[in-house]
């Protein structure tokens, strides 16, 4: 097997394992390049977590006899819709031109 390392110039090279842990000169430009060991280089599920930092919670939490529910907070209201007249698509209310079948749909009230 062998190490995929790219250099700081962007050349990718192939390293042999045995290499591994070591400092190298890259063939084709000559700039050091730190060979990784594969084994250092695998994440555990403790350094992912660390990455991820504590737990957070959204919502407000609803106590009772099992264990807790969250409830989710929307964060807006959906805004109004209307169907066109001509495709009877759904669509914004506040639209005029049906994005779908390019209907004008304005009706008095619009204006």
């Amino acid at each position: 097997m062998s190490i995929q390392v790219t250099c700081p110039n962007g050349h990718l090279l192939h390293v042999k394992d045995v290499y591994a842990g070591k400092v190298g000169l890259c063939p084709l430009c000559k700039a050091q390049i730190q060979i990784p060991n594969p084994q250092e280089s695998e994440l555990t599920e403790e350094a992912i977590m660390g990455f991820l930092g504590p737990p957070r919670r959204v919502g407000a939490a609803v106590v009772s006899d099992g264990p807790a529910v969250w409830e989710s907070r929307s964060a807006a209201p959906a805004p109004p819709k209307k169907s066109c007249s001509k495709c009877n698509r759904e669509i914004l209310a506040e639209t005029h031109i049906c994005p779908y079948c390019h209907t004008y749909i304005a009706g008095v009230s619009d204006f």
